[in-house]
């Protein structure tokens, strides 16, 4: 019998005594969701992200990243091997290839998850040296063709627009609360396919915060734990009503946030998921207004920058503007001193036949 799928097999056995009541090797057994993290691939394999849960004489097998569902029927394992505690087999099948695999049971995190927090106010996180800020939106604006199960829209800044890289990649993410331990998935989306996806297995949880240990692929250098805490909600000082009122009755002036990078072709992978497109000559000159019949503007001198049926959030601070191209762009409201848009834009002229450029913050401020 080949080593590795020798080791596949006492994986699974150990698996099976998982399920039992009673302590082994002084450690007590767990019932329940076990989450695989490694390099194995391929047939008679465990794939990185596969949750096993035992049912029966069956061995569930479900992939939450890359859509792999499997049943393995244990009456089929060969019933003479030694039957390892998990922790000596892991560490006795931990390098099936160059990074090691782990097991992890899913538990309770200390109080239960409230979803409808997570949907009501925005959050603060650090990642990577930097941190963001970010709504969990209650709706969907991606592509539908392969989307994963439960995506909703993820919208994120580097706190105070300090830049536009890393992890503004990630624009979806997806909550699932049918295991033991609730998981939080974030996606990077390019086009019609995903690129990285970081997990967070949620097991802290306040009355304003939540977070736990992240779930990622092996090339990945995301933080061990990840924390989101809620941010302030907005001033209440204007409704809906007053506040497309008072944009439409000033005038505006607008800036870029960031320096001017080197420029790049723009069909490279994109940092800032939807942006829209400006040129050097439309600088100082965009402005923003909402018309009658319940679309937003933003223009400048002689061409539309953006316009679209809206979504007024100014508890969040976020207008969401779906284009005539049925692409869904965010732009960030603040209100704290007068009124002032922020705009994701590329900067971009046209060069050899193609767009070249770099992406950036648009800020417009409404002035009375």
């Amino acid at each position: 019998m080949p080593y590795r799928f020798l080791c596949y097999i006492l994986f699974l056995c150990a698996l099976t005594l998982a399920s039992c009541d009673r302590p082994r090797g002084g450690t007590a057994a767990k019932r329940g969701t076990w989450l695989y993290m490694g390099a194995g691939m391929g047939e008679g394999k465990l794939v990185h992200g596969d949750l096993l849960r035992l049912q029966g004489k069956l061995l569930v097998l479900h992939n939450l990243v890359q859509r792999r569902d499997s049943v393995i029927n244990l009456d089929h394992i060969e019933d003479n091997l030694l039957l390892l505690p998990i922790e000596t087999l892991l560490l006795r099948t931990g390098q099936l290839g160059q990074y090691p695999s782990q097991l992890l049971h899913l538990d309770p995190p200390n109080q239960p998850l409230d979803t409808a927090l997570l949907l009501s106010r925005p959050f603060t996180y650090t990642a990577e040296g930097r941190t963001y800020w970010t709504s969990f939106e209650p709706s969907y604006s991606g592509d539908n063709f392969r989307k994963r199960d439960k995506a909703l829209d993820f919208v994120n800044h580097i706190k105070d627009y300090a830049g536009t890289e890393p992890g503004l990649e990630f624009s979806e993410y997806s909550l699932y609360t049918g295991y033991e331990q609730p998981i939080l998935m974030l996606s990077e989306r390019n086009g019609l396919t995903y690129g990285r996806t970081v997990a967070v297995l949620i097991d802290t949880v306040g009355t304003d915060f939540f977070g736990g240990r992240t779930f990622q692929g092996a090339d990945s250098n995301f933080p061990d734990t990840l924390l989101f805490r809620a941010a302030p909600l907005l001033p209440g000082d204007y409704t809906a009503e007053s506040f497309v009122a008072a944009v439409n009755s000033g005038y505006s002036q607008s800036r870029l946030l960031l320096e001017p990078e080197p420029e790049r072709i723009l069909d490279e992978p994109k940092r800032i998921p939807n942006r829209s497109y400006i040129d050097p000559g439309d600088l100082g000159l965009i402005s923003a207004s909402f018309l009658d019949d319940g679309t937003v503007m933003f223009l400048s001198d002689d061409h539309i920058i953006l316009e679209g049926s809206y979504v007024l959030d100014l508890d969040k601070g976020l207008l969401t503007v779906s284009g005539k191209d049925w692409t869904t762009y965010h732009v960030f409201i603040d209100v704290e001193d007068g009124i002032t848009f922020t705009l994701p834009v590329s900067v971009v002229e046209l060069k050899g036949g193609r767009l070249a450029g770099a992406d950036n913050y648009l800020e417009v401020d409404v002035i009375e």
